[in-house]
């Protein structure tokens, strides 16, 4: 309409019959009705590939926090593991436990170990007597 008054653009048709007005009036909704329908698609679809996108962001993000947290769990393995053997024994475990540095870095973790026994115990799942890297890092 640019810019002018909807009464000056409906007056013509004021001068044949009421129906023209009503049809006019009824184009115009539809026309408006249809601009926003097409403006509301357009945002709609933009925050579905928003929140498609976010998602794969929160699973790129949990991967990478799981791949750090099994390098940390790598390095604590590597500083129980005194003799280099590839496994812990019991007494390495306890001598671990007893070390307040690497403790508080299991702690940092969110492992709390207070028994190196239990801890032994609870780890070693195929009961050998040693807990190997895999068993270590699924365990914690």
């Amino acid at each position: 309409s640019n810019g002018m008054n909807w009464g000056v653009v409906i007056q013509p048709l004021q001068q044949l019959h009421w129906s023209f007005q009503g049809l006019y009036l009824i184009f115009v909704s539809f026309s408006i009705f249809g601009v926003l329908n097409v403006v509301t698609s357009v945002f709609v679809e933009s925050a579905m590939t928003s929140a498609t996108f976010y998602k794969e962001l929160i699973v790129q993000d949990n991967l990478h926090r799981k791949e750090v947290a099994m390098q940390h769990l790598k390095q604590v393995f590597g500083a129980i593991d005194l003799d280099g053997s590839g496994s812990i024994n019991q007494s390495e475990m306890e001598q671990f436990l007893r070390d307040p540095d690497l403790n508080m870095y299991l702690e940092a973790l969110d492992i709390v170990a207070n028994d190196a026994r239990v801890l032994f115990k609870l780890l070693d799942r195929d009961e050998s007597g040693v807990i190997d890297l895999d068993e270590f890092c699924d365990g914690c």
